[in-house]
């Protein structure tokens, strides 16, 4: 039996793939060069855990950073990164780390990595994902402890990541608001470190209104972060409240390392 799609669904899912048809064309043309975030989320022991995109081996990730490193990409701290979304031009060839929920393999395979390389990072944190486990992989989120311990790193800034993991677009303006809010003031409490970043959880415009990103803009926070393909030199286009990110996986580093014999 066929499922009946409402037309609103229908104009949302056309104008996501619009969205990001239009950006994967602006990023051949302005991404060569462009200041970019990378996005990763499970970073798993071995290939036999990689269950989805969203998960990539640590040996796969390590690679992916030595390769960056040694093709003479610059990782960005806080600071550099603010100054990169407004002036793209000026930070080319500059990149930064983010992770999204967090699993606990981010404190156990990638941190080891990312501080013997002395690269900052950002973890966009549910609170109410801390010390459960993904329903879907069966994969430990992260703990208390380790959180605390890689927010005492200098290297490691804070970002939030909504009270829930939710689609933002089922909100209303009020409760995007309090998720806004309330996750940065929880973070921030808890963690003593200030909360400047946002990513939206799942991150594309099927999940994220236009009025989900103007909340946002209100929100005491120096920019946000969706899950879309592109570089910070498309904040023109997208905004730097719903920024471009590249989802990082086994076929994407496999590909880009491969053809520079990294």
């Amino acid at each position: 039996m066929s499922i009946m799609i409402s037309p609103k669904l229908r104009l949302i899912r056309e104008h996501n793939r619009i969205y990001r048809y239009i950006l994967k064309w602006l990023w051949r043309i302005q991404g060569k060069d462009a200041p970019r975030a990378y996005m990763f989320h499970n970073v798993v022991d071995t290939p036999e855990q990689v269950y989805s995109q969203f998960a990539i081996t640590k040996e796969s990730f390590e690679r992916f950073i030595r390769y960056e490193l040694q093709r003479g990409q610059k990782p960005m701290d806080a600071e550099t990164l603010k100054k990169a979304v407004d002036t793209p031009d000026v930070y080319k060839n500059h990149f930064v780390v983010t992770f999204d929920d967090i699993y606990d393999s981010v404190y156990t395979n990638a941190y080891p990595v990312l501080k013997a390389n002395k690269v900052p990072f950002i973890i966009f944190v549910t609170p109410s994902l801390i010390d459960a486990v993904d329903p879907s992989s069966k994969h430990s989120m992260i703990t208390p402890e380790h959180l605390k311990e890689m927010a005492g790193d200098p290297l490691c800034i804070i970002g939030a990541h909504g009270m829930e993991h939710k689609s933002f677009r089922n909100y209303s303006e009020e409760e995007a608001r309090r998720s806004m809010k309330e996750s940065k003031r929880w973070l921030e409490g808890k963690l003593g470190k200030r909360v400047e970043f946002f990513a939206f959880p799942f991150g594309r415009r099927v999940e994220v209104s236009r009025t989900n990103i103007k909340t946002l803009s209100r929100c005491d926070y120096s920019c946000g972060f969706s899950a879309l393909d592109g570089s910070l030199k498309q904040k023109w286009f997208s905004t730097c409240w719903f920024l471009p990110r590249i989802l990082v996986d086994e076929k994407f580093v496999n590909e880009r390392c491969k053809e520079n014999g990294v």
